[in-house]
């Protein structure tokens, strides 16, 4: 495999407010970015935070891998025209478009768990929707738009071919299928693989947690995903995203730097 390892920034020990220099401390290639909550007015899509983010990235020497849009568990991702969120929900993304041209990130990629989750024929549409307008709005600025949802590999791949546009994909979790369903991690893996882009997750958790345990010690078969990547040559950013600073992983070890040291000496040694 030919990968770079990443991890986000909002998992970095601070809440990610000194991310990029214990990112480079680390060993690490890079991280992501949180645009941020519609609570607190998507920070991200600010000129300044682009901008001093810019001039750590250039003292640290770390690349941002993607732009990711989490605020989907809160605000849905789908809501439809006529909806009193509906102009907010078109503000947040395509800023997040925005910010990623002017900070040259190649990714914006839109969590759909919780709010967003399309559950139903008609949010999957209503989903579908959104990711073509984006999309279009993507396309000239070069920028791929990512999908990461707990949905089956049928209906993941039905939101492929409703969405039908190139600069579209899937963004595979090694932990979210263990804890959000039953399905198995590798399976939806194998599945997903041929759509998704070149950037995922990984994290790992104990049963009935999640994002919670250092990689390949809990219950989402870690290594498995790992062996499937290798066997496909994958190349691209592997991006950790466990919890470190939250209960009960920050349990593990008092200090918590040294769990995502941990997490990133074990990444190394299974990415070799």
């Amino acid at each position: 495999m030919n990968v770079k390892l990443g991890i986000c920034n909002f998992c970095v020990p601070g809440t990610g407010v000194f991310a990029p220099q214990i990112v480079s401390e680390m060993g690490l290639d890079g991280m992501s970015l949180e645009f941020g909550s519609y609570e607190h007015g998507w920070a991200l899509s600010q000129k300044k935070i682009q901008d001093l983010y810019l001039d750590a990235q250039q003292k640290y020497g770390i690349e941002y891998a993607n732009i990711g849009c989490s605020d989907g568990d809160n605000v849905p991702f789908f809501t439809p025209e006529g909806d009193p969120m509906y102009d907010a929900v078109n503000h947040w993304v395509t800023k997040a478009v925005d910010a990623a041209e002017y900070m040259k990130i190649p990714m914006v990629f839109f969590s759909n768990f919780n709010a967003s989750l399309a559950d139903t024929e008609e949010k999957l549409e209503l989903t579908a929707k959104r990711y073509r307008y984006l999309c279009d709005y993507a396309a000239d600025k070069g920028i791929e738009i990512s999908c990461e949802n707990p949905l089956s590999v049928e209906k993941q791949l039905q939101l492929v071919d409703m969405v039908d546009r190139e600069n579209f994909s899937l963004f595979y979790d090694s932990d979210n299928y263990t804890y959000f369903t039953e399905y198995k991690q590798v399976d939806v893996l194998k599945g997903i693989y041929p759509h998704m882009g070149n950037q995922l997750h990984v994290k790992d958790s104990t049963k009935g947690c999640i994002a919670n345990a250092v990689i390949g010690t809990g219950v989402a078969d870690f290594y498995g995903s790992i062996d499937y990547l290798k066997e496909q040559n994958y190349e691209g950013w592997i991006i950790l995203e466990n919890l470190y600073e939250l209960a009960p992983m920050r349990h593990l070890n008092p200090d918590y730097f040294e769990l995502m040291k941990e997490d990133v000496r074990v990444l190394k040694e299974a990415t070799k």
